[in-house]
């Protein structure tokens, strides 16, 4: 779990040394663009095949991702007074799925073709998940910008994603190496967004740390047990009940600090940066699992 690695020692150098990483700030959204774009190239033509002849399962299984995750930020949020950071948490909730879900799926001996799929369309939706559940779950006490944050969503996810996916469909051969170096470049900007967030948000680390750690953890554990129920509920295999357990419970938490650090004070962006590292973590200590779970189908 090299990402994980870099993200641990990303922050302890970014909260020791804040001034060596805030320059880079500027450029997060247009870096994030490009990452999105390289994601967008990572999904194959027949994987897209997949979805067009099966889209039941994964239309359900976005709408439990977009039920359950943010319902619980919400009530979770209520642990806390700032209206910042509740309204951080909440976004948090209404974000789609991350990139490394689809790594773990596959670590994790699920079903990739799917979780891609519940992660593109989940990604594609961001926009209007955001703007219509944010107004309604955010703290009222907060002035959230609907209208220019769902527009950053949509210039910087859904059109480099759609170009991404537009890219790769049409390029019957893509160069060697690419999709290495599109996860590389994309693990490599989730890192940096993760370095600026803990610098420009130090102080708050320091008064919130404990009992902020204990909100997430709360909000990651949650979604892992109620996308367990729903997929359980709707009588899916094992190895599809697993995708969605990874895929509602490791959101693009990467997407939540840009567009918090846009659009909300600096303390609005701390849950997605602290999400960013925890769902990684929690997802990988299923590993050792690995055989007793794949002994269950």
């Amino acid at each position: 779990m090299l990402i994980l690695g870099a993200i641990l020692a990303g922050g302890v150098l970014a909260f020791l040394a804040p001034g060596a990483v805030l320059w880079m700030r500027p450029g997060l959204q247009p870096a994030f663009a490009a990452t999105m774009f390289f994601v967008g190239s990572l999904v194959r033509p027949e994987q897209l095949r997949a979805f067009a002849t099966a889209p039941l399962r994964v239309a359900t299984g976005v709408i439990a991702q977009y039920t359950i995750m943010p319902l619980t930020a919400a009530a979770v949020s209520l642990l806390f007074e700032d209206p910042v950071l509740r309204a951080g948490i909440v976004l948090v909730g209404c974000l789609p799925g991350a990139m490394a879900s689809n790594v773990m799926t596959v670590l994790l001996g699920g079903d990739l073709v799917l979780s891609v799929s519940l992660t593109t369309l989940a990604t594609l939706l961001s926009p209007l998940v955001l703007a219509t559940w944010l107004p309604v779950l955010a703290d009222a006490r907060v002035s959230l910008p609907v209208g220019p944050l769902v527009w950053n969503a949509t210039w910087m996810v859904v059109v480099p994603v759609v170009a991404g996916i537009a890219l790769r469909a049409t390029r019957r051969r893509v160069p060697r190496h690419w999709e290495k170096t599109a996860t590389a470049i994309a693990s490599f900007a989730i890192v940096l967004i993760v370095l600026v967030v803990v610098a420009a948000n130090r102080e708050h680390l320091l008064t919130l740390g404990p009992r902020l750690a204990i909100g997430m953890v709360a909000l990651n554990l949650a979604a892992y047990a109620l996308a367990f129920a729903a997929a359980t509920a709707m009588r899916w295999p094992p190895r599809q009940r697993r995708t969605l357990v990874i895929e509602v419970g490791m959101q693009n938490a990467g997407l939540g600090s840009v567009l918090a650090l846009a659009h909300l004070e600096a303390g609005g962006a701390v849950p997605s940066a602290f999400y960013t590292g925890l769902c990684v973590v929690t997802a990988a200590l299923a590993l050792p699992f690995r055989q007793r779970l794949l002994r269950e189908e």
